[in-house]
């Protein structure tokens, strides 16, 4: 933080309620900065943290006007006075560098603008950081960066014009107040960084912004709360289930995995699976997509893909799904580099040991590139086959009382008879549509009315069933079952 009483030639001044400080500073002693406050700044962490991060954004020279958005929890709440620091700070360190490392023969004017009565922007506070002396700040090239706090109201061209002429006019009036300059006329704009502080919002995604040359990529990731519990899960699955992942990353044993493959035909349950694992550990779904961070442009999906993966990392209340994981096909016959840097990146992800819990859904394991299914990577898969005899009755009631329709014993163990080798998705939407032909209520009549819109061909599922008992045999690590027999779906 600015410490005043190490800056060299410092000067102080209170003018109609405003404070005017004069300094430069150590081993730039060349540029000198002049600051004007409507009100007593406080040092503060905050500001400092939130000065960093506009720092990172000036590691190259402007070309354009750009506009970086900074959200996070509490902004609202921080007082004018520390947010205000921010120019402190921005004008005795950052700035001073940015201009003698890019831009020498420009000036920048800094200023905080915060809203007040009718969602009015108010200039509490501004800054010069010119060459020699204030004398000809009127003809210098002048950088723009204002930091404004706003509630939901955009900025646009209009009010930026004015920030500007208010935050030179409480500059230049004061400065002329002591004859530090002679001409006060508004000097030209180069370029304008508005940089803009709002409340994050909580809840539905995660926000992630990712610095590209003078534009800020963002990525949000929806977050969801897991709508199935355990008890959803077939009966068989759950003992292992707990056993073997649920248990020991409650305990936060070393030994917990932090890798999930689930695999199975589409409607077998794949996703509630997963959902119930959450659900069990008390942790939100963070669901990543490809469509989330893959860019046409060249080196930015592996840019977007590393800060997204880095950034989740420290997401411990969260567990990364990806679902329909079938994208990541092994490197060998992955047909394009930018796939197979992504794969790689992926690989590397998951072989960190200080990341949330990842669960991956897929149909077709066989096309996964090997590397990730292995311990340390994946350290359960889970087969998941068509549900048995047993388990399909055990949807329809569950089914059946998420519709809010009344189903007896009786008619659920007639409608698992006629739905051999049906997936679970397939039975809740039997459920449905019988529900719909019966307006509500569900009689044999629509259960068969029901059942003869829907074209099973046995065979092919048994064959699937075949693969899958094939593939969990062939497996070299640790795998957790699902895989009726004939005679249990039967």
């Amino acid at each position: 933080m600015l410490n005043l009483s190490e800056v060299q030639s410092s000067l102080s001044h209170h003018i109609e309620h405003a404070r005017l400080y004069t300094f430069t500073i150590p081993k730039m002693s060349e540029y000198k900065i002049a600051l004007v406050e409507t009100l007593s700044t406080k040092p503060n962490n905050k500001a400092l943290s939130l000065s960093m991060l506009i720092a990172k954004f000036l590691n190259r020279p402007l070309e354009n006007n750009t506009k970086l958005v900074i959200k996070g929890h509490g902004i609202k709440n921080i007082a004018s006075e520390n947010l205000s620091y921010i120019v402190h700070i921005l004008s005795s360190t950052i700035i001073p560098l940015y201009l003698q490392t890019f831009d020498p023969y420009s000036q920048t004017l800094i200023s905080f603008a915060d809203v007040f009565k009718n969602d009015e922007l108010m200039v509490l506070s501004s800054a010069i950081v010119t060459k020699k002396n204030f004398k000809g700040i009127s003809k210098k090239p002048t950088i723009f960066l204002i930091v404004a706090r706003t509630l939901d109201k955009n900025i646009d061209i209009k009010t930026i014009k004015h920030l500007y002429k208010t935050s030179w006019n409480l500059l230049t009036n004061n400065l002329r107040s002591y004859s530090l300059v002679e001409d006060s006329s508004l000097p030209q704009r180069t370029f304008t960084l508005l940089v803009v502080l709002k409340e994050k919002k909580h809840d539905n995604f995660i926000e992630i912004s990712i610095p590209e040359l003078h534009e800020m990529i963002r990525v949000k990731i929806p977050i969801l709360k897991a709508s199935w519990s355990i008890e959803d899960v077939p009966p068989k699955l759950r003992q292992e289930l707990e056993t073997i992942i649920i248990k020991p990353i409650v305990l936060r044993a070393g030994y917990a995995p932090k890798g999930i493959l689930i695999t199975g035909p589409p409607g077998v349950g794949k996703s509630v699976t997963a959902e119930a694992i959450a659900s069990s550990l008390n942790l939100k779904i963070a669901e990543l997509r490809p469509s989330m961070y893959r860019s046409m442009w060249y080196g930015l999906t592996e840019k977007i893909l590393e800060s997204v993966l880095q950034n989740l990392k420290s997401k411990k209340k969260y567990m990364i799904l990806l679902d329909d994981a079938d994208f990541l096909v092994g490197r060998q016959i992955a047909i394009h580099e930018t796939h197979v840097s992504e794969i790689t990146i992926f690989l590397r992800y998951l072989q960190e040991s200080l990341r949330p819990l990842m669960v991956m859904t897929t149909n077709t394991p066989e096309i996964l590139d090997p590397a990730f299914i292995r311990p340390g990577r994946i350290d359960a898969v889970i087969v998941m086959g068509y549900p048995d005899k047993e388990f399909r009755k055990y949807i329809a009631l569950r089914s059946a009382k998420r519709y809010n329709i009344k189903l007896d014993e009786k008619l659920a163990e007639h409608i698992s008879s006629i739905t051999r080798w049906f997936t679970n998705a397939e039975i809740d939407a039997l459920i449905r549509l019988a529900a719909s032909k019966s307006g509500g209520n569900i009689d044999d009549k629509s259960i068969f009315w029901a059942r003869q819109r829907f074209n099973i061909n046995e065979s092919i599922r048994k064959s699937i069933q075949d693969q899958l008992k094939w593939f969990s045999e062939q497996f070299q690590g640790i795998t957790i079952k699902y895989i009726a027999n004939e005679n249990e779906i039967l």
